[in-house]
């Protein structure tokens, strides 16, 4: 059996970068045709693909920090003043661990909540299904920033007003990719696409800000306090 890893990788990521590219210039034409049954092991490959390889290298880099360095003294957060420090860090470890298993329930729930909005404002055209695709595909694009701005969170070198303004970023390009894929994908007007998207993108901030919460240095508004037992002058 001839082994086709080398030749098929460098057509993969072609094709990576070209379904971006395409969700990006014509973010509604996408989504005019939709074949069923959708195909969510497609869908799921793509969201996979831009968000794993930047996930890889921080799990690296993470690791061997752990492994290679000595332990670091507790650096007194924001969520210190609710969390238990050691409760945090675990938190935060644990959810970065579980980004593989995340993407697949991410997409499911957005699904569901889009499908859900769109039968409370008027009935859904298409299948549960199609709902999902739309979700998944406006993600992708939105992914490779939450992936990319995540290393430097990690590694604690992301203050929170910067934090905050690239999720605003990503809110924005998440809402218009999603009002867009609403649209086409259930042929209805472009007002209702953008009202039923609220819901998910405030659902995707929301998760995205609690994760962050674990790590962030700091928070506008935020002051270490002298009482609290971590604090140091």
């Amino acid at each position: 059996m001839t082994d086709r890893t080398g030749p098929q990788l460098p057509g993969f990521l072609w094709q990576v970068v070209a379904s971006l590219g395409v969700l990006l210039r014509r973010p509604r034409a996408s989504f005019a045709h939709v074949e069923e049954p959708v195909s969510h092991g497609a869908v799921l490959g793509l969201m996979q693909a831009v968000r794993l390889p930047l996930w890889l290298i921080l799990v690296a880099v993470l690791g061997a920090q752990y492994f290679g360095g000595e332990e670091a003294a507790v650096v007194l957060r924001p969520i210190h003043e609710l969390v238990d420090p050691r409760l945090a860090s675990v938190l935060s470890v644990w959810l970065l661990l579980m980004v593989p298993i995340g993407v697949p329930l991410l997409y499911f729930l957005l699904g569901v909540v889009i499908h859900v909005n769109l039968t409370l404002t008027g009935g859904a055209p298409r299948s549960i299904a199609a709902s999902m695709r739309a979700s998944g595909y406006a993600l992708a694009p939105v992914l490779i920033l939450i992936a990319a701005i995540d290393i430097p969170l990690h590694l604690g070198v992301l203050p929170g007003l910067p934090y905050l303004i690239a999720l605003g970023v990503i809110g924005l390009l998440f809402f218009h990719q999603l009002g867009q894929a609403l649209t086409g994908t259930h042929a209805i007007s472009w007002v209702r696409g953008y009202v039923v998207a609220v819901v998910p993108v405030t659902i995707l901030l929301g998760i995205q800000l609690g994760r962050a919460l674990l790590v962030l240095p700091d928070f506008p508004g935020w002051e270490a306090s002298p009482q609290h037992p971590f604090y140091i002058p």
